[in-house]
């Protein structure tokens, strides 16, 4: 038994040259960690923002596979957390949704807010 509860990380990049070189870094880290469960990069129409998306695993809670991947989901929200620059401010930017068979959703984790001084 058990229920089915999805995790999805969507990643945007701002839409300068800087921001497309680290999502092109995440991109490659993303593939290691989720293989095919990553979206192919998706260019916005305005503003040249940049988009991937990471697919839930499809694994009951508890399970070993999903245990797998929160340890996976948490590896690679704190990578997007370690491209920030030094004020805290990052070109990257990325939510992890949950949501579950009874239709109740949630924002797990989104980037570390900016430092203020």
């Amino acid at each position: 038994m058990g229920y089915i509860r999805h995790n999805a990380i969507v990643v945007t990049a701002d839409g300068n040259n800087l921001a497309h070189e680290r999502l092109n870094i995440a991109y490659k880290k993303a593939k290691e960690l989720f293989g095919d469960l990553v979206s192919e990069i998706v260019d916005s129409p305005w503003n040249k923002h940049r988009s991937f998306f990471i697919a839930p695993d499809g694994s009951k809670e508890g399970w070993e596979p999903s245990n797998e991947f929160d340890l996976k989901r948490t590896e690679f929200a704190d990578f997007l957390d370690s491209l920030a620059f030094e004020d805290g401010s990052n070109c990257i930017r990325f939510v992890d949704v949950a949501f579950d068979e009874i239709h109740q959703a949630e924002v797990v984790r989104t980037n570390r807010p900016m430092k203020v001084d």
